[in-house]
């Protein structure tokens, strides 16, 4: 049904997705129309845009917002990704919504710029990142991502201890997973929300801190390691791929059902297996 959907919307006139759009603002219909215009990069589409930013209602500013976010111009007989239309256009276009008076239209700017980065939203996303409305500091936080400046990082620390379980969990996504940064600062945080009331905080967390090789990571997964436990942590267990786990994973393998589980968890399950059963000092001299 969904791809039903996407194909008939790819049939439908410029006209018609811009009004859905706008009409049923905020629904997924509304979604699936904007989600389909950004796959038409091209001239005629770019001048609906420039309308629809400059509308006097904000509910076609943010239609256009969001369609400018990710404008794309599809390959045609290519399975390949879409490539950025009028990129330095619309980024200006995200870049002036983000001072729109309306905080929907401020919103998808925000969120835009986690697609379309530029250096000169982040003073602006650091500003809004202490915003009153949960939903806003969440399409910030999605946008501090993409950016690796110290302001950058120091707001994502701070939104990962969020009152928001959706802030949290993305921005120690951020920090975790999408960053590269290494600082007593960011292991501290990690550390910190691998104990977090929110499970996909923690496994978040965790995410960050076998990808840092903390040491830290091999006692928790010894003690949390069972035929209940999340992707997260087979994950990090492949990560960390230390002979300490192989005995913790082969417990979990020899009961779980591997007829009644899900195929995905059983596989990272066997690769995290694989990780740990190689040899260090083979691995060390087939490098040489």
């Amino acid at each position: 049904m969904i791809r039903f959907s996407r194909d008939r919307n790819r049939r439908r006139s410029l006209q018609w997705l811009v009004r859905l759009a706008v009409r049923g603002w905020g629904s997924d219909a509304s979604w699936a129309a904007i989600a389909a215009l950004q796959w038409r990069g091209n001239s005629q589409t770019l001048g609906r845009v420039r309308a629809l930013v400059a509308s006097p209602n904000w509910r076609q500013r943010a239609v256009g917002i969001g369609v400018a976010s990710q404008l794309l111009q599809r390959h045609r007989r290519s399975m390949s990704p879409g490539a950025e239309y009028a990129l330095e256009e619309t980024q200006a276009m995200l870049l002036a919504a983000l001072r729109d008076q309306r905080d929907e239209v401020v919103a998808v700017a925000a969120t835009g710029f986690s697609h379309r980065p530029h250096p000169a939203a982040l003073p602006d996303l650091v500003a809004l990142s202490r915003h009153p409305d949960a939903s806003m500091r969440f399409n910030v936080t999605l946008a501090l991502g993409r950016y690796t400046q110290p302001d950058a990082i120091a707001a994502l620390l701070r939104l990962a201890r969020d009152d928001d379980a959706a802030v949290r969990d993305w921005a120690t996504f951020g920090l975790g997973t999408l960053h590269e940064v290494d600082s007593a600062d960011v292991r501290q945080l990690l550390w910190d929300n691998l104990h977090d009331e929110d499970e996909d905080v923690r496994g978040e967390a965790l995410a960050g801190l076998a990808q840092r090789r903390d040491p830290r990571v091999i006692a928790h997964l010894i003690e949390t390691l069972d035929d209940d436990c999340r992707v997260y942590e087979l994950d990090a267990a492949a990560t960390m791929a230390d002979p300490a786990l192989l005995e913790p994973l082969r417990a979990v393998a020899r009961a779980v059902d591997r007829n009644a589980s899900d195929r995905y968890w059983l596989s990272t399950l066997d690769a995290a297996l694989a990780a740990c059963e190689k040899d260090p000092d083979t691995e060390t001299a087939a490098t040489r």
